[in-house]
């Protein structure tokens, strides 16, 4: 999931109007975003098919730090209070967390079972797995991304959002859809380095015109 993510961010700063927009933004990323870094680090792995480049095939390999419930989301705990403080902001550690936390709890729906609950070995792994179902899962993403929007935002900053959101996933319409006959990425630090620029990408243009 990708844009269904920032639904959230959208949400929290309805209900938190104290925390600033791009560290909310941050948030909703933060698993995703420290993955990207882990896994040219050689710390987590993720494995592509190049001759696909549906989500369904691609194989998280090992992933405890970034995206377990527990583990993943006590980093999450650390870099709020790191922010609040530089902030003077309190608020911020219970909103980090929830966002980093949504973005655990929506993965559930699309991964495949492969997300760690505590991110240990051993652990029992979940996932919902529609990713399998292509075409829906990307309907259901941006539908559920226009129905949070238009809950948490109103005026030019709905339609702001809209507009971003619908580019943002229309650019990423290749790994629901297989409209490339291979797999444009061809390897894994360079899946990993999209996804730190979709995110942070994302997160700037949000943050700028919304």
């Amino acid at each position: 999931m990708f844009v269904g993510h920032f639904a959230i961010a959208f949400l929290l700063w309805r209900l938190f109007p104290q925390v600033p927009l791009p560290v909310v933004l941050v948030s909703v990323s933060f698993p995703d975003l420290l993955w990207s870094l882990l896994v040219p680090a050689g710390l987590e792995k993720v494995r592509i098919n190049p001759d696909s480049p549906l989500q369904k095939f691609i194989i998280f390999e090992k992933y405890p730090y970034s995206h377990s419930l527990i583990l993943g989301n006590f980093w999450s705990l650390l870099l709020g209070i790191a922010i609040a403080v530089a902030l003077n902001n309190p608020l911020v550690i219970p909103v980090f967390v929830l966002g980093s936390a949504s973005h655990w709890i929506l993965d559930t729906v699309v991964h495949l079972k492969d997300l760690p609950i505590l991110g240990f070995d051993g652990d029992t792994k979940v996932g919902a797995g529609l990713w399998r179902r292509p075409l829906l899962a990307f309907i259901v993403e941006y539908a559920f991304y226009a129905m949070v929007c238009a809950f948490a935002l109103s005026g030019a900053s709905l339609f702001s959002a809209l507009v971003i959101g619908g580019v943002f996933h229309g650019i990423n319409a290749n790994s629901f859809l297989g409209l490339s006959k291979k797999n444009t990425v061809k390897s894994s630090n360079a899946y990993a380095g999209l996804a730190l620029f979709g995110f942070g990408a994302f997160t700037i243009v949000a943050s700028l015109v919304i």
